[in-house]
């Protein structure tokens, strides 16, 4: 195919999507390389694009992540990354970001679980992330989720019981409400999802196990152990899947990273450590990133929280093995979350709070998003249909995947807006690192060579504190080589301290602008050296993650 620009105008599945970005590299060889960084359980490729002046150096230059499709049902998130890569694309040929990267770099992996996002296109119920089978002699029992009525959509089935939890609520035709003891026995149901049932003994009523259960975002290192929630879990141990393999050793591979976004959905915030109560970052990562994420969302209506303690599911059972967090914690990397997509603002709702409609779920909320699915006509309603094992029941509900999960296709295009909003303003977080040169003649044929170093950009060039301190992050040196020319003073390869961020500078009281101070450290750093001779004079530094440079003088 020829690469056209991706405005956010449908939803696409896997091989279009491998497609066009394909497409995108082959028509701007100069500027995108495509790349496997590794193969899913089914063999479909982890897409890698790097973009960036293509000279052989984008891995010495500052650097930015974004990923998406970490979770199979997550499709904003895919879209909005090809949406990023063509405004950035368009950017690069209209000139406005071609000077930007000629000396950054940023690497997108689009979509992270191939296997499970064409699946999902395909029309495969509910699933997290990859297509990883059951244990080993494991016997699924129970209802398992299933096309009954074959319209292509999953949707949700109910039929009367006197022992069922569930009444019709009164003001919204297809809401079924938590039973209360005032309620007749004769208007209960059992409600669940639109389903067979498989391994049935013929009396319970019970949920089957996933067949596919695997949550990839709990297969990261940080905090890593055994979970399980909503049914879904870890993983056997860290990175046990090929696709979380494949996204580590990609990002370890490139330390020239100091910052990233992976996209999911829902909720419309931007995510920010801390992430447990006994984080290891420390308070000025915590307050940088936090400070960064309230620019990142700046005009598109998103929340920032930080993770624990305002986005815990359950406040006793912290989070584990993430992604984000592993991206901060193990990497040293400004890492956020972004969850796209706020169906309750959608609906009308502005003071949701996220994290309370999975712990204790208000019916109000549910009641205004299921009128407002009524009223955009994107649900069906309970329908009679005959179960082949349960007789008698009504299949009815939304469209999820269009509605809650991700936005209905017209007000795609604006999500994806969002995205690269957020994505677009974290990239240009990195920091950038300019390098200059001073010849002080001092006399007797002898100059003084000074090197001066200074970052300009928001994060410091260890990208957190943290990244300095675990060792993870590129040092900071510079070395001299001269021809002809006599070193008269020290080595020629001189260790300098990380650089600090313009962000580094708002941390602590130097936030508050009546208590303004000036950082412990600094953005600039310095070498020297005493040479005596004439001859060409050559310098040339590591900045950390803020890249590399040279810069030559003749005496």
């Amino acid at each position: 195919m020829s690469w056209k620009p991706f405005g956010g105008e449908d939803y696409w599945d896997f091989n279009a999507v491998a497609a066009w970005c394909q497409a995108l590299a082959e028509a701007h060889p100069a500027w995108v390389r495509l790349e496997d960084a590794g193969r899913s359980r089914h063999d479909r490729p982890l897409m890698l694009l790097t973009f960036g002046r293509q000279d052989g150096m984008t891995e010495e230059r500052p650097a930015f992540w974004l990923d998406a499709g970490t979770h199979a049902v997550e499709w904003t998130g895919v879209m909005s990354a090809l949406y990023t890569m063509t405004k950035w694309i368009e950017g690069i040929k209209d000139g406005s970001l071609a000077d930007w990267f000629s000396d950054h770099t940023c690497y997108i992996m689009p979509c992270v679980s191939p296997d499970g996002f064409q699946a999902m296109h395909d029309g495969l119920p509910f699933l997290r992330s990859t297509l990883r089978p059951p244990s080993p002699g494991t016997v699924r029992s129970g209802l398992t989720p299933a096309d009954l009525d074959g319209d292509g959509e999953i949707r949700w089935m109910r039929w009367r019981h006197p022992a069922g939890p569930w009444v019709p609520d009164a003001d919204c035709p297809i809401m079924m409400r938590p039973r209360t003891v005032d309620d007749d026995p004769a208007d209960a149901y059992f409600v669940c999802t639109e389903g067979e049932l498989i391994a049935w003994d013929g009396v319970k009523w019970i949920s089957a196990s996933r067949e596919f259960g695997l949550d990839l975002n709990r297969n990261f290192p940080v905090d890593w152990k055994p979970f399980s929630m909503f049914g879904m879990d870890s993983g056997d141990y860290p990175g046990s899947e090929p696709e979380s393999q494949a996204v580590l050793r990609a990002f370890a591979e490139r330390s020239n990273i100091a910052s990233a976004v992976t996209n999911h959905t829902y909720t419309g915030c931007l995510l920010a450590p801390p992430a447990s109560a006994d984080s290891p970052l420390p308070d000025g990562d915590v307050a940088m990133m936090n400070r960064l994420a309230h620019d990142a969302v700046e005009g598109t209506d998103y929340k920032v929280y930080k993770v624990y303690p305002e986005f815990m599911y359950d406040p006793k059972k912290p989070i584990i093995g993430t992604w984000d967090d592993t991206m901060s914690c193990t990497f040293g990397v400004a890492g956020y979350t972004l969850e796209l997509w706020d169906p309750y603002r959608w609906a009308g709702l502005t003071d949701v709070v996220p994290v309370d409609m999975f712990r204790d779920p208000d019916m109000t909320v549910i009641r205004a998003i299921l009128s407002k699915c009524i009223a955009e006509e994107m649900y069906k309603p309970w329908t009679a249909f005959e179960h082949p094992q349960l007789g008698a029941v009504e299949l009815g509900g939304i469209d999820y995947m269009h509605t809650v999960r991700n936005p209905p296709t017209p007000l795609l295009p604006a999500e994806c807006a969002r995205g690269f909003a957020v994505a677009d303003r974290v990239r240009r977080a990195v920091p950038s690192v300019h390098g200059s040169l001073q010849i002080t003649a001092i006399g007797e044929g002898v100059s003084q060579v000074r090197l001066v170093l200074e970052n300009v950009g928001a994060l410091p060039t260890s990208g957190l504190a943290i990244g300095e301190r675990l060792g993870v992050c590129p040092s900071v040196s510079a070395s001299l080589e001269a021809e002809g020319v006599e070193l008269l003073e020290g080595p020629a390869d001189r260790a300098l301290h990380h650089l600090d961020g313009w962000l580094s500078g708002l941390s602590g009281f130097g936030r508050n602008p009546i208590y303004p101070s000036l950082a412990s450290r600094g953005h600039r750093a310095a070498a020297t050296w005493l040479v005596r001779g004439s001859g060409a004079v050559t310098v040339r530094w590591i900045a950390g993650r803020g890249g590399s440079g040279e810069a030559s003088v003749e005496l």
